[in-house]
């Protein structure tokens, strides 16, 4: 083998090595793109299973976890929004779609999902506000109610007291009228006991207008049995038998 023959080898040799070379580089490339993406299938497929078993928590902290390793990753965002809105939490939901349509505005998952849930925040607000209406209309009609109550009770208590006080007045000048002196007594008592102070002056003026204040004296230390009612009575008639006398 001559000189030359031998630098033509070589540089076949060298030729071929690098060839060699650059074919093992490629397929370790290939193989670790491979690797890469059966590894975020398999990171997506697992968060879907969680999803699909209803484990939306553990399926929530998987895919962050992967999305940590591929956080290029619009599918892998898609399905963390898809796992908040089935979780409840709206606002982490929209967040994540937002993030998948930042990395791949076509991504039609992460499309129809903020459409969808946009529908269903919506929804809410609505239900919301009527909810509240609802409980602002019952707090007004039981507020009505009660002051309707209030003022009917007030309303009735004024007639009651108006009746009672008529009812007493006709009473006691009729048995003052049929000297039925024990039972205009036991009004006077009763009024004395209820301190019924305005009723009761009424009713001594009404029996000093029938007779004397001696008279009434008598009437009253006689028929009335409670020596206390007593006193407070011709203490009271004494009175005003004194004012009527100085008007």
């Amino acid at each position: 083998m001559n000189k030359v023959e031998r630098i033509i080898w070589i540089v076949c040799l060298l030729v071929t090595l690098t060839l060699l070379v650059g074919i093992y580089d490629s397929r370790a490339e290939a193989l670790s793109s491979n690797s890469d993406v059966v590894t975020e299938l398999s990171c997506g497929r697992i968060g879907q299973e969680l999803m699909d078993r209803e484990e939306h928590e553990l399926a929530i902290s998987n895919l962050e976890a992967c999305l940590r390793v591929y956080p290029k990753s619009d599918w892998l965002y898609s399905l963390l929004g898809r796992a908040y809105f089935k979780s409840g939490n709206l606002e982490a939901a929209e967040t994540q779609f937002r993030h998948a349509l930042e990395i791949n505005k076509n991504n039609p998952v992460a499309k129809r999902l903020v459409v969808e849930m946009r529908k269903t925040q919506d929804l809410l607000k609505d239900r919301e506000l009527s909810e509240w209406v609802g409980i602002a209309k019952e707090r007004a009609a039981d507020l009505a109610t009660l002051v309707i109550g209030v003022w009917l009770g007030m309303f009735l208590s004024g007639i009651s007291s108006r009746f009672y006080a008529h009812f007493m007045k006709t009473n006691f000048r009729k048995a003052l009228a049929k000297k039925d002196y024990d039972y205009a007594t036991d009004i006077l008592e009763d009024l004395v006991v209820e301190r019924k102070k305005a009723e009761l002056r009424k009713r001594l003026r009404e029996l000093l207008e029938e007779s004397s204040l001696e008279d009434a004296k008598e009437m009253i230390i006689e028929y009335v049995d409670d020596r206390d009612i007593e006193a407070k009575l011709v203490h009271f008639l004494v009175q005003i038998h004194k004012k009527s006398k100085t008007t």
